[in-house]
């Protein structure tokens, strides 16, 4: 494999900014970021699957309910429209896999695990272009330094690249257990020949607590998420009045005045998280289904950007 991209490594600043928000509710808004360079390329690597999971905890293998050991590392990517002032770009599909502690990929022949299904999955980026992701930090295996893959998917755009970690602190985690059980790693950043010191992730915590990092993908050309206007019903003649109806409120306006405000954003985002019931905007439950979806909060995000009309 050749390298053939690189990432934007995060400020302290920008860092301590991010991770002082409290979880995925908090990131809902319209911020745009003052100045961004476009994150190039990486390769894909040979242990890519789409395997379709919608989550957020990655830890857990779905084919056995299993919860991969290892230090915790809460990982948040932010997504932005390079070619539109370093606007997030919502509605953006971003896919995640790496190794566990052991060096091993799920669902791969090469390490014995098909049909398995642990540290993999997608979110889609919110009103903020954020997701944010439970998983752990990745153990290495031979030929590559420690990495994590990741895939941002959207109409026809399809990109990938690769997210590194400080030697120091690898060094720090591979030291305890479950790492500790397989010798000294064969690679480190400096004898990897994908690895760029511009893709390194910054992080805050520490092994025994756990981590956080934050960093921003800057991309162009991402399609703009936009509303398909409802079909308009064809007038027939009748001779029965036509019955006044009163207009439903567009979705996710709580309080009916006709407009989505970033409040009300929050509301839904809390709904959908758990963290709030449909009681406090039951208007964000289109479909009647008892709950709040991705797509209903993209839709009031929408509501928000380009009014109710």
């Amino acid at each position: 494999m050749t390298k053939d991209d690189s990432w934007i490594h995060l400020s302290r600043r920008q860092t301590l900014a991010l991770i002082g928000a409290a979880g995925a509710a908090s990131l809902v808004g319209t911020r745009a970021w003052a100045g961004c360079a476009l994150t190039p390329e990486e390769t894909e690597g040979p242990y890519w699957v789409d395997e379709g999971l919608d989550r957020s905890d990655v830890t857990v293998d779905p084919s056995d309910g299993s919860v991969r050991p290892g230090v915790p590392l809460t990982l948040r990517i932010n997504v932005l429209r390079a070619d539109a002032g370093c606007a997030p770009a919502a509605g953006v599909q971003v896919d995640i896999w790496h190794c566990d502690a052991s060096g091993l990929y799920s669902d791969e022949a090469a390490n014995n695990t098909v049909g398995e299904k642990f540290l993999r999955g997608y979110q889609i980026t919110d009103s903020n272009g954020a997701v944010q992701f439970t998983t752990i930090y990745p153990g290495w295996y031979s030929g590559r330094t420690i990495h994590i893959h990741f895939r941002i998917r959207i109409g026809s755009t399809d990109f990938t690249s690769q997210l590194f970690f400080d030697d120091a602190v690898s060094n720090q985690v591979l030291a305890a257990a479950p790492y500790n059980t397989r010798g000294s790693r064969d690679t480190t950043n400096s004898d990897d020949n994908i690895y760029d010191a511009a893709t390194l992730l910054t992080l805050s915590g520490d092994s025994g607590s756990g981590f956080v990092g934050t960093f921003m993908a800057a991309l162009d050309g991402l399609p703009a998420i936009t509303v398909t206007p409802a079909a308009t019903a064809t007038a027939t003649a009748t001779t029965t009045p036509t019955p006044v109806m009163t207009p439903a409120p567009c979705t996710g306006d709580c309080d009916d005045s006709g407009s989505v405000t970033v409040d009300e954003l929050v509301k839904g985002v809390n709904i959908a998280l758990g963290d709030a019931d449909l009681s406090i905007c039951p208007q964000f439950d289109t479909d009647g289904g008892g709950v709040v979806t991705i797509d209903q909060i993209v839709k009031a995000v929408n509501a928000a950007l380009n009014s109710c009309g």
